[in-house]
């Protein structure tokens, strides 16, 4: 009798086995386009005083949403040309090597904020100061970040050179 019941709930599992082997079923039809979500930067200037301790934290605008997976990228207006009608733009970190040592111009950011700091190797003082300082910061969605570019992107040292890499324009908003 037990021979039977093995022989039975072998014969049962092969027959479901092999039921699901058959041939595939037709596709169905292809959903709708997700939306497409491109890079955004966004403007705002900053102060890097001692009384905010040389750190200025700007929220991301409501219209940029940002995930874990998320790039943003910081540059500071560091000059104009006016006969061409030109900004330059230089990407941060920016470290300046000065007789007093090593000082850091840098950011970080979270996905409802980004931080723009000033960090050194000796006490920060009064003559270290930023004020009015135009930040251009970058928010590169996962879907770019995760295109296998992620490293091109990190050295991109311009906004047409992140353009270049995601092989689309950075759209550009008014952040309040």
């Amino acid at each position: 009798m037990k021979k039977m019941i093995k022989f039975l709930f072998a014969v049962i599992i092969i027959f479901l086995t092999l039921q699901g082997c058959g041939e595939r079923g037709p596709v169905g039809p292809e959903g709708p386009p997700g939306p497409e979500i491109l890079p955004t930067s966004f403007e705002f200037s900053a102060d890097l005083v001692p009384s905010n301790n040389f750190e200025y934290f700007r929220d991301i605008p409501s219209q940029i949403n940002v995930i874990g997976s998320d790039m943003m990228i910081a540059y500071v207006l560091e000059d104009y040309i006016e006969g061409d009608d030109l900004d330059v733009w230089r990407q941060l970190p920016i470290t300046d090597f000065t007789n007093r040592g090593t000082r850091t111009f840098n950011f970080d950011f979270t996905r409802v904020d980004i931080r723009i700091f000033l960090d050194a190797n000796y006490p920060l003082e009064f003559a270290d100061r930023f004020e009015n300082v135009l930040i251009r910061a970058v928010h590169i969605p996962a879907d770019f970040v995760n295109s296998g570019n992620a490293k091109q992107l990190e050295n991109a040292r311009s906004i047409k050179e992140i353009e270049q890499v995601i092989g689309a324009k950075v759209q550009h908003i008014t952040a309040h």
